[in-house]
Parts: C-alpha cells; structure tokens; sequence
C-alpha cells in the first residue's frame, strides 16, 4: 500500500476550517487535523478539496507510488482579502464609537462596499480554483533519487 500524506497550510489571520477529501469524487472523510495520511493503492487518483461551503474546491490528479511518501499541500488563496478584511474590520469597529469627518465617511462607505462587492466577484471567480494545491514525494526505504513534481489547481 501506498500513503499520501495530506497537509493543510493555514494563514494565521483567520481560524481554521474543515475540509472535505474526496478522491475520484468520492467523499473521503473531513479532515480537521493539519495533516492527515492515507494508505491506499497506487495508481492514478483525483483529489479534491472542498471547503465546508461546497461551493469551494479544488482538484489535482496525483500519480500515487509505493515506497515513497506522495505528499498533498493545499492552502487557500485568501492572503490578501484577510488583510483588507481585518483594516476594514478595524475601520468598521473605530466607526461604530466615533463618526468620521464629512468627506471621509462617504471615501469610506464607497470603500468597505466597493471591497465587498470586488471580493464577492473573486470569490465566484475562483470558486472551482479554491485552494492552491502541490505535491511531492519523498524517498523512503532506502532510495536516493526521487521525481519531484509541483501541480497548481485544475
């Protein structure tokens, strides 16, 4: 039997989440550990990641050896919107105890809902291109040499 060692790399601005495993569409289990392994056979598999929210996932067809560890590693692509989303947080809290002076309260209303509205567009854009996946294989047993692929999401 072969292992596939999946990890899970979280930004450390926002909690984590579970995350379904399918493999060849069929549901693996949900994974709320960093890392998980599974023994199966080797051959050709389709592995998706799907958030909680079904509407986000990602897949990649991974070549699964023996005698190696054929390792997954996902994360998401949400580095950039989870900043904005804490300074708008921020922005939103020091509003809600003082006003803004007049011009900068409308700046900032066309602000926080022209990000919502930019933000909900990229999140329907990459829905199907959710995570950001790449695999690799480490020897074992033994072996020196090694292939050593990187795959992006379908």
């Amino acid at each position: 039997m072969a292992r596939v060692i999946i990890t899970a790399k979280t930004s450390k601005l926002m909690s984590r989440i579970p995350h379904k495993i399918l493999i060849n569409g069929n549901f693996i289990g949900i994974m709320q550990q960093k890392q998980v392994s599974i023994d199966m056979p080797a051959g050709m598999f389709q592995f998706s990641i799907q958030s909680v929210i079904p509407y986000f996932s990602s897949s990649t067809i991974i070549n699964v050896q023996e005698n190696v560890e054929n390792h997954l590693v996902f994360q998401d692509r949400e580095k950039w919107w989870d900043i904005l989303l804490i300074i708008d947080l921020i922005l939103w809290t020091w509003r809600f105890f003082w006003k803004f002076p007049s011009p900068w309260n409308w700046i900032y209303e066309v602000f926080t809902n022209g990000i919502l509205i930019l933000w909900l567009l990229y999140e329907w854009l990459i829905r199907k291109k959710y995570f950001k996946i790449s695999t690799y294989i480490i020897p074992t047993e033994g072996k020196v040499e090694a292939n050593i692929s990187t795959q992006g999401a379908m």
